[in-house]
């Protein structure tokens, strides 16, 4: 086999391994996001459950020590909550594209 040929039957395997990982949500521009917990249907009672989360942009002057604004965007997704404690509505919330789900901790 020559060089060449093992080169392309490298790169080929590696798009091929690509084509097989989950990809985020549609809208998903990075693997974290600033987020808030909302109320869809019912808000959960326990911890370690799915929120209904909406993303959020963050605006805002890139100063040292300048203040941020966050405001709703329009994207809804759910996020499991992996901490020991139950986030009130509308807590800002930092979730992260962990396997093929959105994750946050939430501890109080």
């Amino acid at each position: 086999m020559t060089l060449d040929a093992e080169r392309f039957r490298t790169r080929s395997n590696a798009v091929a391994d690509d084509l097989t990982r989950p990809l985020p949500p549609p809208g998903a521009s990075s693997l974290c996001v600033v987020a808030a917990t909302t109320t869809l249907n019912a808000y959960p009672t326990k911890p370690f459950s799915f929120y209904a989360c909406v993303a959020n942009t963050v605006l805002g002057e890139e100063v040292e020590g300048g203040p941020a604004v966050t405001t709703p965007a329009t994207s809804l997704f759910f996020a499991l909550n992996i901490g020991s404690a139950i986030p009130p509505v509308g807590t800002s919330i930092i979730a992260s594209y962990v396997g093929n789900r959105w994750v946050f901790r939430y501890d109080g």
